[in-house]
């Protein structure tokens, strides 16, 4: 029999007899001791730091938090790119946050703000007590979804871009066929409302009431999934709703990042074929990633600025005619580092088999080559070792710094074809953008050179 494929036209009523529904929470799971053990020590420290910081700080911190959430929610479900950087300069408001949002694409800034508000409505819940009712949830969609006009639609006749009804729930199936020709059912239209409403019945019961923050959170986020009550938009939804039960617990929204999609679908997968553990473990992993986010924020907070500290320490540099060897070999070591952190960024952007690894070495560099003249090279070097089933290509990492420190260039990357040359303002006080991204490129030609070599030895 020949496979349908994905955008064949759908057998609603085979995929409306596939739905199972999702359990009762009293078959959800349990948090083991350790896990709630852990959950408490980050809570705890969470608690301590939220003692000692101002109101200000707190309230920063915590935004922190809930702009990442807001704008990697949407990332998740495909609706713009995203990486960890931009996430973290958006949450931040870091220096031109809205021009990157702008150049990611029309509508972007729109859907980020709906999102922003939608974990507004969230706070409210929190804040004022409310509780969570099915009319709140389509408030919810209708606030998320705002800035969408259209969504796409499996027909009789194929996809189709047609109208997506707001914060009403779906008319039209939304079961979804898979590649292999099977379905993956959601709740049948004309059962949404009773499975809704048997929904908010489950998180009114006691026991849920009385549950880990983790295991309301999670459960209810998978409840909702499974319904899928909505034509478009159920994920952000369910994300929020989780969000719920973190605030309530911690005054910190659910945090999944886009890069970390992969695990959270397999997560979500492994529970519909009965398995919960795995969808309890990825939430109590991001409510404590996020509790360490907020104190880390309000860590921050307590240290002074780096604007208020470059103006001193550019004079310092300006006074100061010599730097001891250590000053160099600490300012080398931290060139190193970014350096050997691109490498491992940039193999595993790979993703090749496991067959192949990268891995770093300190032995002795003298045999490699000498430094240039006026430089001097210590203890700053490292090998990069690219293993292949029998292969093995090595690239020598030396960093050679000055001895005439009126040389205008304080360091030099492996002082040979593919010099890189770098100023002693580009990495004191900190490293500079401008020299992270030719550090990234110089890492992304020397990764190319080496894979090559590695394909000719293994005759490819």
């Amino acid at each position: 029999m020949t496979d349908p494929g994905p955008n064949a036209p759908l057998d609603t009523a085979e995929a409306d007899r596939l739905y199972r529904g999702f359990p009762d929470f009293s078959d959800w799971g349990s948090l083991s001791p350790t896990d709630a053990d852990l959950w408490s020590r980050f809570a705890s420290s969470l608690a301590e730091r939220r003692k000692a910081a101002s109101p200000e700080a707190l309230s920063a911190a915590v935004e922190v938090a809930v702009r990442a959430a807001a704008l990697d929610t949407g990332a998740i479900e495909g609706l713009y790119p995203t990486d960890r950087g931009f996430t973290m300069t958006v949450a931040v408001q870091g220096l031109a946050w809205e021009q990157m949002i702008e150049e990611r694409g029309a509508g972007v800034r729109e859907l980020f703000e709906a999102q922003l508000e939608t974990y507004e409505l969230v706070l409210d819940v929190v804040t004022q007590k409310f509780p969570i009712t099915e009319a709140w949830i389509r408030t919810v969609h209708e606030t998320i979804c705002a800035p969408e006009k259209t969504y796409r639609v499996l027909t009789e006749v194929g996809l189709q871009e047609q109208d997506l009804p707001k914060g009403q729930y779906k008319t039209r199936p939304n079961h979804v066929r898979l590649t292999d020709g099977s379905y993956h059912a959601y709740a049948p239209v004309d059962r949404v409302p009773d499975e809704m409403h048997r929904l908010l019945e489950q998180i009114r019961t006691p026991e849920f009431e009385l549950a880990h923050p983790v295991l309301q959170a999670s459960y209810i986020h998978y409840a909702f999934v499974v319904i899928h009550p909505f034509a478009d938009g159920n994920g952000r939804v369910a994300r929020a709703l989780a969000s719920v039960f973190f605030y309530r617990a911690e005054s910190i929204p659910l945090v999944i990042f886009s890069n970390q999609r992969r695990s959270y679908l397999d997560a979500l997968e492994t529970a519909d074929r009965g398995d919960h553990r795995g969808v309890i473990s990825f939430f109590l992993d991001r409510g404590i990633d996020t509790m360490q986010l907020v104190v880390e924020g309000l860590r921050t907070a307590e240290t002074p600025r780096h604007a208020e500290l470059k103006g001193r320490i550019s004079q310092i540099l300006e006074k100061k005619q010599d730097l001891d060897w250590n000053e160099m070999e600490s300012l080398s070591n931290r060139i190193l580092d970014v350096v050997n952190r691109e490498f491992r960024r940039q193999f595993d952007l790979l993703a090749l088999p496991d067959q192949f690894s990268l891995n770093f070495s300190n032995d002795e560099m003298n045999d490699f080559y000498l430094s240039p003249p006026d430089y001097r090279s210590g203890d700053s070097a490292m090998i990069v070792v690219l293993k292949g089933p029998s292969t093995l290509i090595e690239c020598p990492v030396i960093l050679s710094a000055f001895k005439n420190q009126s040389l205008p260039f304080a360091f030099v990357l492996n002082p040979g074809t593919d010099r890189l040359e770098i100023r002693l303002q580009d990495v004191s006080p900190e490293i500079t953008p401008n020299l992270r991204m030719r550090l990234s490129n110089w890492v992304q030609r020397e990764l190319s050179r080496m894979l090559a070599e590695l394909a000719q030895q293994a005759g490819t």
